[in-house]
């Protein structure tokens, strides 16, 4: 066995064991001194943070002399969060992000009042920046207070999953494009979760469009969060159709924030990069938004659906209504592909990493 995988080996041990302990109800903690802090961690949205502190707790528990305030980086953290940590949270189904932890202390060299200062939310940040404070100003009962925040973590973390849990929904498969029409538009414009909501609703409505005609042309984007820039992914918009063999036909971009001169820049980067780099001459992009989201210059076409164009350079950009879109592409799915495109989205929802206000709203609108 490497050193590596020994290091992994570790860290499951070191996890297994606070998790079991989580669990044991009879197992007191005295959390009273950080109890606030800890409890703040999980009131906000911002993930990383509480997922930070796990892998601090893991960095200080593989090493007694590492400490996150001045030395984040010395643990790995990349490593042992998307190796070990993550398999761990998948495995008991613990609500967590790809790269949360990483996402909250990039560019740090220690999780210190600089860095909290920094981070948004930053009075979530400074808790974090407490825990690690109580855990490394400790010569005396220093494995036990790394524990004790361990175990309270954990137990924090299972309490998240039972609550998700609880907020799934058992459906009837349904084909009516009307009631599948009110389900997106609700969860549209109610839970547009940073974009992820609406994005999520066209790759899936594409896909399944697609697979139930079987035109042979693969959806990508699907399970890319909105988060993810088409410079990082390499694609040029958030939803591609594509062949089988990676060639893409067309580009979407999906949103609920102004797709304005700043957002036509940033994609007519990404568009010029991507055919540089895959000898492509891709010129026109279909932007999905509301009406309130269209650049102001845009030429209007008049029209209901389709609200106008915009030429930048030379890229195209098309602006068609978002409701609209939906409602028309249910309505030319067969009877199939909407179940199978419900079936996605409630998989989706179900999902333990879809944010708390997305189920929420689902199981609402199935009472």
């Amino acid at each position: 066995m490497g050193i590596v995988d020994e290091r992994n080996e570790r860290v499951k041990q070191v996890l297994n064991s606070l998790y079991n302990k989580a669990l044991n109800k009879s197992l007191s903690i005295d959390e009273n001194a950080y109890k606030t802090s800890l409890d703040k961690l999980f009131a906000t949205t911002a993930w990383g943070f509480r997922e930070i502190l796990l892998v601090v707790i893991i960095g200080m528990r593989l090493d007694n002399s590492f400490k996150a305030s001045t030395g984040l980086y010395d643990c790995n953290p990349r490593a042992i969060y998307e190796g070990p940590i993550k398999e761990f949270l998948i495995e008991r189904e613990i609500p967590h992000r790809k790269s949360g932890p990483l996402n909250v202390a990039k560019a740090t060299v220690g999780l210190d009042m600089i860095w909290a200062a920094q981070r948004r939310p930053s009075e979530v940040a400074v808790q974090v920046v407490k825990l690690v404070e109580y855990m490394e100003n400790s010569e005396e009962g220093f494995l036990e207070r790394i524990n004790n925040v361990g175990i309270s973590l954990l137990r924090r973390l299972i309490a998240e999953s039972n609550r998700m849990e609880a907020l799934s929904v058992e459906i009837e498969p349904s084909a009516d494009p009307e009631f599948l029409y009110y389900l997106c538009y609700e969860l549209i414009t109610k839970t547009p979760d940073a974009g992820n909501t609406p994005q999520k609703i066209a790759a899936s409505l594409l896909k399944n469009y697609h697979a139930s005609m079987e035109t042979g042309i693969v959806v990508t984007g699907e399970e890319d969060r909105a988060s993810v820039t088409s410079t990082t992914s390499k694609k040029p918009g958030d939803v591609n159709e594509e062949s089988s063999d990676g060639i893409i036909y067309k580009v979407y971009e999906i949103t609920v924030k102004p797709f304005d001169l700043a957002r036509i820049r940033d994609s007519y980067d990404c568009i010029i990069k991507y055919n540089e780099a895959n000898n492509s001459d891709l010129n026109e992009i279909i932007v999905i938004c509301r009406k309130e989201d269209c650049f102001i210059d845009m030429k209007k076409s008049g029209l209901h659906s389709y609200l106008g164009s915009y030429a930048y350079q030379n890229i195209m950009y098309y602006y068609w209504d978002i409701y609209e879109w939906v409602s028309d592409t249910l309505q030319r799915m067969t009877q199939g592909g909407r179940i199978a495109f419900y079936n996605d989205l409630n998989t989706y929802i179900e999902d333990i990493n879809t944010a708390e206000k997305v189920k929420k709203l689902w199981y609402e609108l199935h009472q």
